[in-house]
């Protein structure tokens, strides 16, 4: 992670055009400088868009010269006059329409509002401290991921084959080492940098650097999770080793860094970059009764302690210590499977029905109990997030099931693990609003008045912004297959 945390003074609530720095800006900044952030100091946050300009609005900004031809043809002898150079302009429109929030809802008698609530910027600075912080910071991070998801215009799969919606998409992964990032494919990546820099940067770059002046301490920074790292290390030809060692590049154990033909850093940033289940789906089944927070997790009571080590959740006539699911069998789940809960599909990745991994309320729970008797799965911790909402879809993805009434689907499927290529900083660009009083982030302390018998504290947040496209031709994602082991033998 050493190249990356050169740049972790980089995230949206850290402004350097004013002279405001308070308390609560310094606590999400020591947030965001923990070592689980590694996509927020990629996005550029430069650029806070001009008050004035309206919610779907767009600023014109970052007018660049486009350079005239050079005509090095002789003029006559005797010649008096000729053309001008011609010289032309070119500028980005940048949009700024989304606003994101987050909330902690604390009872009166909690600890934590007896202690701090009589004072409401410490009751606020406590909160963030607890939880708030890091919803917030993690909010931006995901949505700093998303974006340079969403607006890349190089992808490719594993083998360098360009990305096709139709014919090149996560169903063409093999699931096996056939499907592993390779990593001679660099060079190959280096070349086209080499060559698309100029038209970025008006400068050309070459096979040992190929975005000058910009990039990553002389090196473009290759970002991969822990399975592609393993995979790569632990291949049967081991090729990649051999080919290290005879050109004596580093290894930095460490750091999980490798230099490779002296041009691209690899780094391994940890299981955080994957996409759980979005590939071939193995089982997705239909949740058939609503799941509310803290439902999913072994009873504290009745069922001990998860691992007979904790003693997990909560107890109460309004939790359920289980998922309950449509049709499934014995074979389908497995104890420490990692299942996605979501609520929305997608095609547009090419799996049919698929685990809509970009969705806000798609979250990952690791399996801990399957009773395929009773179609129901137990989770290691209660369930986060609320699917109260009742639906109906018509298929269940990877099966011939139709018709039915769901709550949430539980996807079981193939891990996608992108290799992101970076070149530079700002491959997207994340234009910020400010608040009615000139701050980026908002922090307030609404008043429970509603009720006879009014005992909610509460703290929000809010702000906004939105990712932009900004220099996509200096990175690239390579999506590919990884093995995965979590309490069994290792898979892919």
């Amino acid at each position: 992670m050493a190249e990356v945390e050169r740049y972790l003074d980089f995230h949206p609530f850290r402004d350097w055009t004013v002279d405001r720095w308070d308390e609560e800006t310094a606590i999400l900044d020591g947030r965001f400088h923990r070592e689980d952030i590694f996509f927020t100091p990629l996005v550029g946050n430069t650029l806070v868009m001009p008050e004035g300009v309206d919610w779907d609005g767009s600023w014109r900004v970052n007018n660049e010269i486009v350079q005239a031809h050079v005509n090095h043809g002789t003029i006559g002898r005797y010649q008096r006059m000729m053309g001008p150079l011609y010289i032309d302009t070119r500028y980005r429109r940048v949009q700024s329409r989304d606003r994101w929030g987050q909330k902690i809802q604390l009872d009166r008698r909690d600890t934590m509002v007896s202690r701090f609530g009589g004072d409401t910027p410490r009751f606020i600075r406590a909160a963030l401290r607890s939880q708030l912080g890091n919803a917030i910071v993690a909010t931006v991070e995901r949505v700093s991921r998303d974006g340079i998801l969403t607006h890349a215009q190089h992808t490719y799969l594993y083998d360098g084959t360009p990305w096709d919606a139709t014919t090149a998409n996560f169903s063409d992964i093999p699931r096996s080492s056939a499907g592993l990032f390779d990593v001679k494919i660099l060079e190959q990546v280096a070349l086209r940098m080499a060559y698309r820099t100029e038209y970025t940067t008006r400068q050309w770059g070459n096979y040992a650097q190929p975005v000058p002046g910009q990039n990553f301490r002389g090196s473009a920074l290759i970002m991969m999770s822990t399975g592609s790292w393993w995979g790569i290390w632990n291949s049967d030809e081991q090729d990649y080793m051999v080919d290290l060692r005879q050109l004596q590049d580093e290894r930095i154990i460490n750091g999980g860094q490798v230099q490779y033909r002296k041009f691209s850093t690899i780094s391994d940033v940890g299981p955080g970059l994957v996409l759980w289940n979005a590939g071939t789906i193995d089982k997705q089944v239909a949740v058939t009764s609503p799941i509310r927070f803290g439902d999913g997790a072994p009873s504290p009571s009745s069922d001990g302690a998860v691992d007979s080590v904790y003693y997990t959740g909560q107890d109460g006539a309004n939790i359920t210590h289980y998922v309950q699911c449509s049709d499934f069998d014995a074979a389908d789940f497995t104890k420490g499977d990692f299942v996605s809960i979501h609520t929305s599909r997608t095609d547009d990745w090419g799996i049919t029905d698929g685990n809509d991994f970009l969705h806000g309320k798609t979250m990952r729970a690791e399996v801990y109990e399957v009773d395929a008797v009773n179609n129901r799965l137990v989770m290691r911790e209660p369930i986060t997030e609320q699917y109260e909402d009742a639906f109906e879809y018509t298929t269940l993805g990877g099966s011939d099931v139709t018709d039915g009434t769901a709550y949430a689907f539980v996807t079981s499927g193939m891990h996608i693990h992108p290799v992101f290529v970076m070149a530079a900083r700002e491959a997207v660009q994340f234009v910020r609003r400010r608040q009615p009083d000139g701050s980026l982030i908002e922090f307030n302390r609404p008043v429970d008045t509603n009720v006879d018998f009014p005992s909610i504290e509460r703290v929000t947040a809010n702000w906004y912004g939105e990712v932009n496209t900004w220099q996509p031709d200096l990175y690239e994602i390579f999506y590919c297959a990884a093995p995965f082991s979590n309490r069994g033998g290792v898979v892919y």
